[in-house]
């Protein structure tokens, strides 16, 4: 420890040979002389345009503004440059609130005056400052009593699972949202959509706040919704499928050989869990795969008969039969 004491001790006496103290002197009054020109600079009056955010409260839920209300209000304020600094950087200047109740007319139209949101905003100012513009002037808007119904919600855009996953459900809560919009309008609407998506390489469950996709005239109810994606990993596994003879003329009977198929296919993990399976032996049960046979494919010079997977349970990828022939006999009651 002494050592490294000696060090720094020489170091620093090192130091302040290479570093005299007139140079010291003058970064000290250079760094003195830069305080006084900010002072004298924040003391000076400017001009600066200013964004407040503002928000209409109080509107009930049947009422659908027809036109999409501006989300913010540009002022331009006049004062010394530290009060500026304030408004600009200081994150004091709270949103605006528009009251429904107040503005709105019984021909279902309104207006806000420019006067009456300096009035909100000067309440939020100090009392030397002063607001020379305010963009936009004036704010009107028009409203409905739309009628409602409920509409399913279903995702806009895509979501890619990593490699070797895949997307087994997409869930939203709640599954669907309150519409509110014109008897014509709404008649139109069938789903509540959300703002397009672009997901990639998902590999856990995720959930996230998605917004629904606006619509003008209509109103949805909740705008935002909790949507979770649910990956699961891709895993190859096969079955043993008896052949069905179907399209068979009264009187004959068609056998097949062998009478089963396997039929390979790709499956979640966590949708594996969950297939039908043998208690004794837990191999997988054929339940919802349907392997057949059609005798109006059949032809008298072929020896072997084609077969078809026509239908597999949900969830299931990529479902293939080992063979495509097999060996046949048509034998009559």
């Amino acid at each position: 420890m002494s050592a490294v004491l000696k060090f720094l001790t020489i170091i620093r006496k090192f130091l302040f040979k290479m570093v005299n103290k007139e140079f010291l002197i003058f970064f000290f009054f250079l760094a003195l002389s830069g305080v006084f020109w900010l002072l004298m600079a924040l003391n000076e009056t400017y001009e600066k345009e200013v964004s407040v955010e503002m928000r209409m409260v109080n509107v009930p839920k049947n009422v659908v503004i027809v036109n999409e209300l501006p989300s913010t209000a540009r002022f331009t304020i006049r004062d010394k440059g530290f009060i500026m600094m304030g408004y600009l950087y200081g994150n004091i200047l709270r949103p605006l609130t528009i009251d429904f109740n107040t503005y709105a007319n019984a021909k279902r139209e309104g207006s806000v005056s420019g006067a009456d949101l300096q009035k909100q905003l000067y309440l939020q100012l100090y009392k030397s400052s002063k607001i020379t513009a305010i963009k936009p002037e004036k704010i009107d808007f028009s409203y409905n009593f739309g009628q409602n119904k409920k509409v399913p919600a279903k995702l806009l855009g895509y979501v890619i699972p990593s490699n070797g996953y895949y997307m087994s459900r997409v869930k939203f809560d709640p599954d669907s949202v309150t519409v509110y919009a014109s008897k014509k309008l709404l008649d139109s609407i069938k789903t509540a959509y959300t703002v397009r998506q672009h997901i990639a390489n998902v590999t856990d469950t995720t959930s996230m706040m998605v917004s629904i996709r606006k619509i003008q005239g209509a109103k949805f109810v909740p705008s935002n919704i909790k949507m979770t994606l649910y990956p699961d990993v891709l895993t190859e596994e096969s079955v043993e499928v008896p052949i069905e003879a179907v399209n068979m003329p009264d009187g004959y009977v068609l056998r097949t050989f062998p009478l089963k198929v396997r039929v390979k296919f790709v499956v979640g993990a966590n949708k594996l869990k969950s297939m039908p399976k043998n208690i004794e032996t837990k191999t997988l049960l054929p339940t919802g795969f349907k392997l057949v046979a059609d005798y109006n494919n059949i032809s008298n010079k072929e020896e072997k008969c084609k077969i078809y997977l026509r239908s597999v349970p949900n969830g299931i990828r990529n479902a293939r039969p080992e063979v495509s022939e097999v060996d046949y006999l048509i034998e009559q009651r």
